[in-house]
């Protein structure tokens, strides 16, 4: 399947709330806890204006939403920022190895808009599906990271790096 992407607009907030929501995303996700859509509808508002943020929605060869790709950007001082990817795929969609393509497009824009940064993921250690997409595009596991833990056991996340 082809894909492209586009920058999210203040249109998709319904779309990203349904992805945010979505059960198995919840369970994937660092804090499990649904998201109200007040606390949604704030955040994507910031994030959409946000220097540090980018959000891409990405789209099947008819134009369908197939998922979204995010990267935040944590600037360091005295040291280089640090760039964070997420992304979630549609439920109808996933199965069909579109996580790996998504990842590599969305770096590429990433790095076309910030640079030749190195890119971090952070993955909780028992979501396969993601480690063997990450992986997959190019991301190398550079260790446990307490950064993010998991609030349902307090596992620690796997940090997997992708460098230009």
């Amino acid at each position: 399947m082809i894909l492209t992407h586009r920058p999210a607009q203040p249109d998709d907030s319904a779309l990203y709330f349904n992805w945010a929501n979505d059960p198995y995303t919840r369970r994937q996700s660092f804090n499990s806890n649904p998201i109200s859509a007040e606390t949604h509808a704030n955040w994507f508002t910031r994030k959409l204006i946000d220097a540090n943020a980018m959000l891409l929605v990405f789209e099947n060869e008819a134009g369908e939403p197939v998922g979204q790709v995010r990267f935040e950007r944590k600037p360091e001082a005295d040291m280089p920022d640090e760039i964070i990817i997420g992304l979630s795929i549609d439920a109808n969609y996933r199965g069909q190895g579109l996580a790996s393509q998504m990842i590599e497009q969305g770096c590429a824009a990433c790095r076309a808009q910030w640079g030749d940064v190195p890119v971090h993921a952070y993955i909780k250690p028992d979501n396969r599906a993601s480690v063997r997409a990450f992986e997959r595009a190019g991301f190398t596991l550079s260790g446990e990271s307490g950064k993010f833990t998991d609030s349902a056991s307090g596992k620690l996340s796997l940090l997997y790096v992708n460098t230009p």
